[in-house]
């Protein structure tokens, strides 16, 4: 259930948006959001000069919803590429706004977003668990791959932003053996569930003699990419 705090901010996100409801039953939702989408592209190209935090947080919004695989997955190929040229534009708008106006959009897309997508999560197939696995897989193979090279930056470069330094101080209390043994120690996991933007895998070790249990846990960040949060 989205608590009430979040159902009023989607409330007026909903307003700046154009949005009518995002309580639709599915998979009638899916269509809403992708036609809302078009909707939002045909009516701008790039350009967006009024820099008012409620213009700017219905155009970041919007472009935003676009992202959203199942709906970017439903643009033409003249949609993606005004997408594109949206998000560019927001980039560079970005850079011109002050630190408090930019942190009160991300604060407000970060607390939207998932209960948006929650509304159009389907459950996976398995044919796409199995390319989610193996992509992510791919990934923590990497990291640790990087920790045995004792190459740090690259290692936390497959964490979340908001994680990345934490791991990146654990990691420099180790000495180059103790990286090595991470990469062997954490390297068995198994898929556990995954939930709209969040994968949670089981991670099996045998320490000391003794079998341990760890989760691991990758997210979508801003630009849809998965990274690792904890584990």
């Amino acid at each position: 259930m989205i608590n009430r705090n979040i159902r009023a901010l989607i409330a007026v996100f909903m307003l700046l948006t154009g949005l009518q409801s995002y309580l639709y039953s599915s998979p009638v939702e899916t269509e809403n959001y992708t036609q809302q989408c078009k909707s939002f592209l045909n009516r701008h190209s790039g350009e967006l000069k009024d820099e008012s935090f409620e213009k700017l947080l219905g155009y970041i919004g919007n472009a935003q919803i676009c992202k959203i695989e199942k709906i970017y997955n439903k643009l033409n190929e003249e949609e993606k590429n005004r997408l594109k040229d949206v998000l560019s534009h927001i980039e560079e708008v970005k850079k011109e706004l002050s630190k408090e106006k930019l942190e009160r959009i991300n604060e407000s897309i970060a607390a939207i977003m998932p209960a948006i997508e929650k509304e159009l999560w389907e459950e996976l197939s398995n044919d796409e668990l199995k390319e989610l696995d193996i992509l992510l897989r791919a990934k923590w193979n990497s990291m640790l791959k990087a920790l045995e090279q004792n190459d740090i930056d690259k290692a936390v470069n497959y964490f979340h932003h908001t994680a990345s330094d934490r791991y990146r101080k654990l990691f420099k209390t180790l000495n180059p053996d103790g990286r090595k043994k991470i990469g062997k120690d954490l390297a068995n996991i198994q898929i556990v569930e995954v939930v709209t933007n969040t994968a949670i895998y089981e991670i099996t070790s045998e320490l000391k003699g003794e079998k341990s249990s760890f989760q691991l846990t990758f997210v979508k960040d801003s630009h849809g990419e998965w990274v690792i949060r904890s584990f």
